[in-house]
C-alpha cells in the first residue's frame, strides 16, 4: 500500500507514530527497529507499543521486571510491517492479536470468517493497521514541515 523509500531517524519514526522517543529506544533495544528506518517502522513501532502493554487474563507481569518480546508480540509487529507494503491492505485491514497467534484480516468477509473460526469467546485485540498505514503519507509529510533545531555558529578559536 505504501512504498518504503524514505529513510527516517529513530526520533522521526517515534514522532510519525505519535509516540515518545522512549518507545523507539525500547523497540530498538528489543530488536524491533533496525537502522535504517523506513515508513514500515512507523507502523511497526505503533503495534509494538500496543502489544508490549498487553497482559492476558490470568497472567501476572511485574511492572518493574524487564519484558522480553514473546513470539506472538514479534509476530504482530512483523505482520504490521508487512501490511505496509501489501497491495491488499486497505483502511479496513485489521490485525487481530490473540494470546497464541496473530491474524491479518482485510475484508469484511474475512473478518466474519475469522470471528467464526478463531474468536469463539476468546480474548482478542483488534489493531487498525490499515488505518495506520493510510495515515503514513500525512505523518511523513508532517515530519518535513517540523522546525529543525539550528546549531549556533561555532566561535573561532582564539
Amino acid at each position: 500500500m505504501v512504498e518504503t523509500s524514505i529513510q527516517l531517524s529513530t526520533s522521526a519514526v517515534a514522532t510519525a507514530a505519535g509516540l515518545s522517543e522512549s518507545w523507539a529506544w525500547k523497540a530498538r533495544d528489543q530488536g524491533v527497529l533496525h537502522a535504517p528506518h523506513f515508513e514500515d517502522a512507523v507502523v511497526a513501532l505503533r503495534v509494538y507499543a500496543f502489544v508490549a502493554q498487553i497482559v492476558w487474563p490470568g497472567n501476572r507481569r511485574p511492572r518493574s521486571a524487564r519484558q522480553d518480546l514473546e513470539l506472538w508480540q514479534s509476530s504482530a509487529v512483523e505482520a504490521a510491517r508487512e501490511a505496509v507494503s501489501d497491495p491488499n491492505t486497505t483502511t479496513e485491514t485489521a490485525l487481530w492479536v490473540l494470546e497464541d497467534s496473530v491474524h491479518l484480516v482485510t475484508s469484511p468477509g474475512q473478518r466474519a470468517a475469522f470471528d467464526l473460526d478463531h474468536l469463539n469467546g476468546r480474548v482478542a485485540f483488534r489493531i487498525p493497521v490499515g488505518l495506520w498505514v493510510a495515515e503514513l503519507p500525512e505523518a511523513i509529510a508532517a515530519l518535513r514541515t517540523r522546525r529543525r533545531r539550528t546549531t549556533p555558529p561555532s566561535k573561532p578559536a582564539a
